[in-house]
């Protein structure tokens, strides 16, 4: 059953979806910026290893551009993540950063560490490739 997406749904978006979506003109990612009603959040932990990324002045004014509608957060203190979700440490404050933020879904296109995760909830955050959520947006457009 593919899960409902709509204006209570809140997305974590993790650096890779952001770097993707500012890479280039046109990316096909950045389509999930159209989605209708759904919050988008990230953290400044997150937005730390897009800007090691991102050195382009067009992707970064294409970042720029994508940021003005998610919200960045900060957190003093993040949930801890249980030890049995086999996750790198750089990737474990992303999780609880969507734990924290109470979001609906992290979305990763880390394949690598998130991918075994794909579909799975961890502490109240279903793990969701940007390819799922491109999947229902085109389900939407006429």
């Amino acid at each position: 059953m593919t899960p409902a997406y709509g204006p209570a749904t809140t997305l974590f978006l993790d650096a890779n979806v952001l770097i993707s979506a500012a890479w280039k003109e046109g990316s096909e990612i950045a389509l999930i910026w159209k989605m209708e009603g759904v919050r988008l959040i990230t953290s400044h932990y997150v937005m730390g290893e897009v800007q090691r990324n991102l050195h382009q002045m067009g992707q970064i004014e294409r970042l720029r551009g994508l940021m003005r509608s998610v919200q960045i957060v900060s957190f003093e203190k993040l949930p801890d993540i249980p030890e049995a979700v086999a996750l790198p440490e750089k990737d474990r404050p992303v999780l609880a950063g969507a734990v924290q933020a109470q979001a609906d879904h992290l979305v990763s296109g880390d394949k690598r560490h998130f991918g075994s995760w794909y579909g799975k909830i961890i502490c109240g955050v279903r793990i969701t490739a940007p390819t799922e959520l491109l999947t229902v947006l085109r389900l939407r457009l006429p």
